[in-house]
């Protein structure tokens, strides 16, 4: 893994990523908590997590911008942008207007602008790192999520209770200005639609690739919808199909249970300490993958463990009566899930044509993110109905029913290793692309 930390724009991207995760840690449990606090019910947490997760479900419909726009002006804006707006929260602690109503508000907002951001950087890998590193970078970066959600997650709660919500939101806005300074420092790093994914001798360069004008001329609305279906006709394929469906079933159960945790959790201490959890096991599973190489591990066996794995503890947690031991059960669920979502990135990497990944990312996130909505209203109901622990053992059977499924499913069962996939198999017409690809690599 050390290996791809001699590329500077990787070096630079990873660390950037790193505060905005803090930031991100710090703002989504304040703003969690200081929802469920003013609102009194899980109801209002579940309508937290249901307007953020609208924006993902639109992301596909920034997936030409993705593949157009420069990403270092990308991020420096965005980052930006955060910053400004989380100024908004303090000031109305200070200044007394502060509500449940305005947190809502502000919650869908600055998670458009979170929506551009992994997309982007996750297609711009290929471009940073050669081909032979891309495990270890995708690691690295799973690594920069789950350890400072790991940290800062059980940090957050404690800091909450110490230095309270406004200190926490001013301190989200000086993380988020950080990381934009750190991505001001990037070389410039060529759009999707500018260069195939680089060689080992033009990452070592970094000296950038000159945009092609006819690039950058403007997007017509037509060209943007065609654009826009060039992605989403990727994921046609029966392999794709079959995992996003199963995707969909997990998010909405990922969504219900996110929704109760406050109130499962009764304090927002053991709220930090199962996001924690959440972070410091999937931490396990990141450091594992490169051990494991699972890029040479049959994908659909790999994911029907990793889901059934998930499921079985997530039931089990919501079972136990030792709050530390629900907090340690939930966490191991998803040690295996850290592991599949790490392949999945280097599948996609690999897999798609350079031109189409930022289209082709996004849209995955758009997918991904379609149940979580429904999710999150339906847990927070059930939380108020039934109880947060009968949500997460719903939730868990969910999870285990959908390795179920892959199990009997004859295609999803026989998925082969990523190595032993070709481009070929997904975009026959992209044959010679395919070729010059891999001769670059």
């Amino acid at each position: 893994m050390l290996q791809a930390l001699k590329f500077a724009n990787f070096t630079k991207l990873l660390a950037g990523r790193l505060i905005s995760n803090i930031g991100d840690s710090f703002y989504m449990l304040s703003a969690m908590w200081l929802v469920y606090d003013l609102g009194g019910s899980t109801f209002y947490s579940g309508l937290a997590v249901f307007l953020t997760s609208i924006p993902r479900i639109v992301q596909f419909l920034y997936g030409p911008l993705i593949d157009r726009w420069p990403l270092k002006n990308m991020l420096v804006v965005t980052q930006l942008a955060q910053a400004i707006l989380l100024l908004i929260l303090p000031l109305g602690y200070w200044l007394d207007f502060i509500s449940v109503t305005l947190v809502l508000i502000l919650m869908p907002v600055i998670a458009v602008l979170n929506q551009f951001i992994f997309p982007a950087q996750m297609s711009a890998l290929p471009k940073v790192l050669p081909k032979e590193h891309l495990t270890a970078g995708n690691a690295w970066f799973s690594a920069a999520n789950q350890g400072s959600e790991a940290v800062f997650n059980a940090l957050g709660g404690v800091l909450i209770a110490l230095i309270g919500i406004a200190s926490m939101f001013m301190m989200n806005s000086v993380l988020f200005l950080i990381a934009s300074l750190i991505f001001m420092t990037l070389r410039p790093i060529p759009s999707n639609l500018e260069g195939k994914s680089m060689s080992k001798d033009q990452v070592e360069d970094e000296s950038g690739v000159k945009a092609d004008s006819g690039v950058r001329s403007k997007l017509s609305f037509r060209q943007y919808v065609r654009e826009l279906k060039e992605g989403v006709t990727v994921l046609r394929h029966p392999y794709i199909i079959r995992l996003l469906a199963g995707t969909i079933v997990i998010n909405c159960a990922g969504g219900a249970v996110f929704a109760v945790l406050p109130g499962f959790a009764q304090s927002s201490d053991w709220y930090g300490m199962m996001l924690a959890s959440v972070a410091v096991f999937s931490m396990v599973g990141v450091l594992l993958a490169p051990r494991l190489r699972p890029e040479h591990l049959p994908m659909g066996p790999m994911y029907i463990a990793a889901f059934l794995w998930c499921g079985l503890a997530w039931f089990t947690a919501a079972q136990v009566s030792s709050m530390w031991l629900a907090v340690v059960l939930y966490g191991v669920g998803w040690v295996p899930t850290a592991i599949t979502n790490i392949i999945a990135m280097v599948f996609m990497q690999n897999l798609v044509p350079a031109h189409l990944l930022g289209r082709v990312m996004a849209a995955v996130g758009s997918i991904g993110a379609v149940a979580m909505p429904i999710g999150s209203l339906l847990g927070g109901i059930g939380g108020a109905v039934l109880s947060s622990a009968a949500v997460l053992m719903i939730s868990g059977l969910l999870v285990a029913f959908v390795a179920v499924v892959w199990l009997i499913d004859p295609v999803t069962r026989r998925m082969s290793a990523v190595t032993k996939m070709d481009s070929s198999m997904f975009f026959p017409q992209q044959g010679s692309l395919s070729k010059e690809q891999a001769s670059l690599s």
